[in-house]
C-alpha cells in the first residue's frame, strides 16, 4: 500500500464506545465491534505469589475464585459479569519455579520414580529465587475504556507492601501492555512500527525509566538501521516479508515493543522457523514492554503509560504527519530536531 494511503479516513466508531474516561485510541473498536482489549502485566517485589494472589482475589470481590497451580503460581477467576475478559494469573516470574518446566527440561528429575519430586524441587527453587525474582500479575484484557478497573488492584497491592522498580538497585520491574491490534493488515502494522520508531526517544524520556531497566537487555530499543529500513517510503511489504524483516533485525522478544506475540498469532510457523526456542505467547496484540512498574509510588497510574501508547497510535493514523516525520528522520537522522513537532502531536490530545 502506498504510504500516502487513506488510513486517516478510518474514523473510530466513537458512538459505540461512549463514556471513556481514559485516553481514546484512534480506532476504538476491533473487528468484532467491541472496544479493543488491553491486558496489563505488572512485575513487583516483596510479596510472595501466594500473598499477592490473595490480595488480588480480595480486591476483585467475594465472588472471585482463587486456585493454586503450584506453590508459586495461582489463578483467579473474577465475577463473570465484570469487565474482565478472562482470568488472572499471579506467579513467580521464573519458569524454573514451576514443575512442568522442570519436567520438560531437567530429564533426571522427570525420570525419577517419585512423581512429587518435580513439584518439590520447583517449590524449593522458587522459594530461593523469590528473594530476587519478581512476582508477576498477568491481568486479562479489558475494554480500553474500562482500564480504570485495574486501579483498585494496584492500590490493594500497594497497601499490602508490593514494591516497584525504584525499590532496589537490582529491581528492574516493568509493566507490560498487551494492546489488541485494530487491524492485522500489513500496511496498518507497518504504520504503527513507523510511528513507534519515530516516537521511541520521546517515550523513553517521558517514561522516566529507572537506571537499572535502561541498562538491562529486556527492553532493547530498535536500531537506527531498522528504523531506516521501515521508514523508507518505498518499503511496502506484505505480512510475510514484514515478519521476516522484523525478526532479521530483531531476533529476540526482549525489545521495548515486542512484536513476536502478534506475529506468532498471525503466522506461527514463520515465526518458529526463525526462533524455534524463543519463549513466545501468541496473542492478537502489541506487547509493549517499555514502562516501569512503580506500584509503590502513590501517584503512579498505569493509565499514564496507556496514554503514551495512544499517542503512538494517533501518529500511526495520521498518514501525512507520519510521512513528514519519516522524511525528516531519513534526511537528518534520529536527532531531537523532530522533538518539537512530536510534542505538538502529543499535546493536541492531552
Amino acid at each position: 500500500m502506498p504510504h500516502n494511503d487513506t488510513r486517516t479516513s478510518r474514523a473510530p466508531s466513537r458512538a459505540a464506545c461512549e463514556g471513556a474516561t481514559v485516553a481514546a485510541p484512534p480506532v476504538e473498536c476491533g473487528a468484532d465491534g467491541r472496544p479493543r482489549g488491553v491486558g496489563i502485566e505488572l512485575e513487583f517485589g516483596q510479596l510472595t505469589a501466594a500473598r499477592a494472589a490473595e490480595v488480588v482475589a480480595a480486591a476483585l470481590g467475594p465472588d472471585a475464585r482463587l486456585r493454586e497451580d503450584d506453590p508459586h503460581r495461582f489463578r483467579i477467576e473474577p465475577l463473570a459479569d465484570g469487565p474482565w475478559r478472562g482470568g488472572f494469573r499471579v506467579e513467580l516470574d521464573t519458569r524454573w519455579a514451576h514443575p512442568e518446566h522442570l519436567m520438560a527440561y531437567a530429564g533426571d528429575i522427570a525420570d525419577d520414580p517419585d512423581p512429587e519430586l518435580p513439584r518439590r524441587a520447583a517449590a524449593l527453587f522458587g522459594t530461593v529465587a523469590g528473594l530476587v525474582m519478581p512476582v508477576e500479575l498477568v491481568a486479562p484484557p479489558v475494554a480500553w475504556r474500562d482500564l480504570e478497573a485495574l486501579l483498585p488492584l494496584v492500590s490493594a497491592l500497594r497497601r499490602a507492601g508490593a514494591t516497584g522498580t525504584e525499590s532496589s538497585a537490582f529491581a528492574g520491574f516493568g509493566m507490560h501492555l498487551n494492546v489488541e491490534a485494530a487491524s492485522f493488515d500489513a500496511a496498518d502494522l507497518l504504520a504503527v512500527l513507523r510511528a513507534y520508531v519515530l516516537m521511541a526517544p520521546r517515550l523513553r524520556r517521558d517514561s522516566g525509566l529507572a537506571t537499572i531497566r535502561r541498562v538491562q537487555s529486556y527492553i532493547d530499543p530498535f536500531t537506527v538501521d531498522y528504523a531506516r529500513h521501515v521508514l523508507n517510503p518505498d518499503y511496502s511489504p506484505g505480512l510475510g516479508r514484514l515478519i521476516d524483516d522484523h525478526i532479521r533485525f530483531n531476533p529476540t522478544r526482549n525489545m521495548e515493543l515486542d512484536m513476536l506475540p502478534l506475529f506468532a498469532h498471525l503466522d506461527a510457523a514463520r515465526v518458529r522457523r526463525w526462533l524455534p526456542e524463543e519463549k513466545i505467547s501468541a496473542r492478537p496484540a502489541f506487547h509493549w514492554r517499555l514502562p516501569d512498574c512503580r506500584i509503590d509510588e502513590p501517584g503512579w497510574r498505569p493509565l499514564d503509560d496507556w496514554a503514551r501508547w495512544v499517542a503512538v497510535e494517533r501518529l500511526a493514523a495520521d498518514a501525512r504527519e507520519l510521512h513528514v516525520l519519516a522524511r525528516t528522520f531519513l534526511s537528518k537522522g534520529p536527532r531531537w530536531e523532530i522533538e518539537a513537532r512530536l510534542a505538538r502531536i502529543v499535546e493536541t490530545f492531552e
